[in-house]
């Protein structure tokens, strides 16, 4: 019996740790019944189809695929190289502009993986835009410092920005990836784990890029598993991304995964996240030794909401609905503790196109998830 995509996936970007599995793929790509389709809807999902390419090139498996599949892969993976490469042109002008005014900033996520050389491909990971942190103090002048350069709000902004984990995004026509400026690093509700004073007290210097900074090796392992699986929900609705696995197997090279998960804020969930991508990779207790009975009621939940979209829309409309209860309550105790924001937070509560835009954001959190 086949294995499902998101596991068979898995052991393809885990291809140098077990050259043994080129055997299992061969035999799984030589099945006349192999559904291609879910192969590739489920790499395109999870934005690795890039990283499978370079793995199935590298172990020579390119071969064992159609060729119009082949020739697809190798164009998805050629251009975003192409663009990675003029991400990394953007980076050193958006260090300039910054430097010229006295501001280093630390490149986070993909972009700051991609410069740190994180990974052995510059087409090798998909990067949606530019997220870089800079001092709070700074934080709204770099905005304008990008404003007075041709860069524009991709949508109006309708709440105050001087309290926001980032500036709303920036875009500009000429270039390739859209800005986010960050103050914080994580959502407020998780800074008093993961401050941006935290991380600017061991950032790293990239040499190649003068100017400019990325996070720890320790920090971008606590990065990702709280975006992942506490920002974006992936641990209470058991959903995982296999670009975050990736990204985490990379970092396994420079880091020990388990002592970094003696400092994680949440460790019970960070362990569970631990465990579910050795799963997902095929490399059993590289990352923790053991189990515990969180993890294995992590990896149950993970495989029912990945086969059953009943289960996964069932588990979005209760957190959606408890999003909503802690969205209320903040609502309230800022509204009482600050006068601005109550008048803000009234006028809203006035607001049909508020109250509609709201719905159909909730509406399709439940339907597609959360990005």
């Amino acid at each position: 019996m086949s294995i499902l995509p998101i596991y068979f996936i898995g052991q393809c970007l885990a291809l140098d740790e077990h050259p043994s599995f080129r055997e299992k793929i061969i035999a799984q790509f030589s099945d006349p019944g192999y559904d291609w389709n879910s192969f590739i809807w489920t790499g395109s999902n999870h934005l690795v189809l890039p990283a499978i390419y370079l793995k199935l090139r590298k172990h020579d498996l390119l071969g064992y695929l159609p060729e119009v599949l082949a020739h697809h892969l190798e164009e998805i993976h050629s251009l975003n190289h192409a663009r990675n490469e003029q991400i990394l042109l953007q980076v050193r002008a958006i260090n300039g502009t910054l430097n010229a005014a006295g501001i280093s900033p630390i490149y986070l996520k993909g972009t700051g993986n991609l410069i740190d050389g994180i990974y052995e491909d510059a087409g090798e990971r998909i990067i949606g835009d530019i997220d870089f942190l800079v001092p709070e103090k700074d934080y709204l002048a770099a905005a304008e410092l990008f404003k007075n350069e041709g860069y524009t709000l991709c949508h109006p902004i309708d709440a105050p920005v001087e309290q926001a984990k980032h500036y709303p995004r920036l875009w500009k026509e000429d270039v390739t990836a859209d800005l986010e400026i960050h103050r914080l690093v994580v959502p407020q509700r998780y800074t008093k784990h993961f401050s941006a004073e935290l991380v600017q007290g061991s950032k790293k210097a990239v040499t190649s890029y003068p100017g400019c900074y990325v996070l720890s090796d320790d920090h971008k392992v606590i990065l990702n598993f709280i975006h992942s699986q506490l920002a974006n929900a992936g641990h209470a609705l058991g959903v995982v991304s296999l670009r975050d696995v990736y990204d985490l197997y990379r970092f396994s090279k420079k880091v020990d995964l388990q002592q970094v998960s003696k400092v994680a804020p949440f460790r019970r969930q960070c362990i569970s996240w631990l465990k579910i991508s050795e799963m997902l990779l095929d490399l059993p207790d590289s990352f923790y030794p053991g189990e515990t009975i969180r993890s294995r009621l992590y990896r149950f939940k993970h495989d029912l909401v990945t086969t059953s979209s009943l289960v996964y829309k069932g588990n979005r409309f209760k957190w959606v609905l408890s999003e909503g209860k802690q969205f209320v309550a903040r609502w309230i105790t800022e509204s009482f503790s600050n006068s601005t924001l109550r008048r803000e937070n009234l006028n809203k509560i006035f607001s049909p196109a508020w109250h509609w835009r709201n719905l159909k954001i909730g509406l399709l959190l439940i339907k597609n998830g959360k990005s």
